[in-house]
């Protein structure tokens, strides 16, 4: 079977019945003991794989969601409802749960990936650090409307400018998230390095690993991000700009944006582009670049359910023994 072919319709359901959530589960449940409010709530793992199925489905909205878990059984068992809420329910459990816990759930599914050495088996983990922009859900003109004002204008690419936000990512090579941020889109990226790199660092050495290389564009070539590099004990493979006079690595960009210098520093920035690869597959695939929430708590969800998505992929994958679709979201829709 080709990697780009979905896979049958039971195989999915199978596949979902195999996602362990447990940990995330039990935390979200937690928020509801002895509130005494309202009627018995919809199952936590329920709901959590809803926001699992939507991203896998193109989704863009929990009324729309909701829609399809009413009108299609397979969506319903899916996502292990015997009935399909209603989309205020969504809305509250999403308040009521918080941004630390959901995103608890794409750190419960990428420290299951490091227990089955997905992730990278080297005790020295090469990373690449970039960041992608997501416009902000808002509609602003003469007459009003919706807007998020955590978001802030900031540049979508060399010459463009939009009012959104942006996730500053550290990825392994195997294009799999291990750490991210999200900032207002006009916060620089060098500012939000050192702390990324920090946060990836305690979580690498939780897992009985360490940063081994960093690797990265130009845009976060200075001083600082090289020494904050060596102080973790990491090497940087960062090139500079042919203008730089008095360059710390053998290592830059031609006008053309060609990589020369040192052949082993050229070929591990090739690996750059597995960060790419995984902006790739959130937005493409899960509709990451599909912003319908507002404020940067939401925001952190909204990134933490997109790359739980990505961890979900590449542990079914392999508890099937299909490892070759370990990046392959689009085998796992239907």
């Amino acid at each position: 079977m080709d990697g780009s072919q979905p896979l049958p319709l039971d195989t999915l359901k199978l596949m979902f019945s195999k996602v362990d959530i447990s940990v995330t589960t039990t935390r979200v449940e937690a928020k509801y003991v002895n509130s005494g409010r309202g009627r018995p709530h919809y199952p936590a793992r329920s709901m959590l794989l809803a926001f699992l199925f939507m991203r896998f489905e193109a989704i863009p909205s929990l009324r729309k969601l909701c829609r399809k878990l009413e009108r299609r059984q397979y969506a319903r068992e899916i996502c292990e409802f015997t009935a399909a809420p209603k989309h205020n329910t969504f809305s509250l459990f999403i308040a009521r749960a918080g941004p630390d816990t959901i995103e608890g759930l794409f750190k419960e599914l990428r420290d299951q990936a490091f227990n089955m050495d997905i992730v990278d088996g080297n005790q020295a983990v090469n990373v690449s650090l970039d960041s992608t922009f997501m416009k902000a859900y808002s509609r602003r003109g003469r007459k009003g409307g919706i807007s998020d004002r955590g978001a802030r204008v900031g540049k979508t690419d060399r010459r463009n400018y939009e009012l959104g936000w942006r996730a500053h990512t550290v990825t392994s090579m195997s294009a799999l998230p291990l750490s991210y941020i999200v900032r207002a889109a006009n916060v620089n990226d060098k500012d939000v390095a050192v702390p990324q790199l920090k946060q990836a660092q305690h979580m690498l050495n939780q897992q009985g690993k360490r940063v081994g290389r960093v690797i990265a564009d130009r845009q976060y070539y200075s001083e600082d991000i090289f020494k904050a590099v060596r102080k973790l004990g990491a090497e940087p493979v960062i090139p500079h700009s042919s203008k730089v006079k008095e360059p710390m690595i053998d290592l830059w960009l031609t006008k053309r944006f060609k990589v020369k210098g040192d052949p082993r520093l050229v070929d591990l920035y090739k690996l750059r582009m597995t960060v790419e690869r995984n902006f790739k597959a959130g937005k493409l695939e899960l509709m990451m670049e599909n912003l319908r929430w507002r404020g940067a708590a939401k925001v952190r969800m909204h990134v933490a359910i997109c790359f739980a998505c990505i961890y979900a992929v590449a542990i079914i994958a392999h508890k099937n023994g299909r490892p070759e679709l370990a990046n392959s979201i689009t085998a796992f829709t239907y």
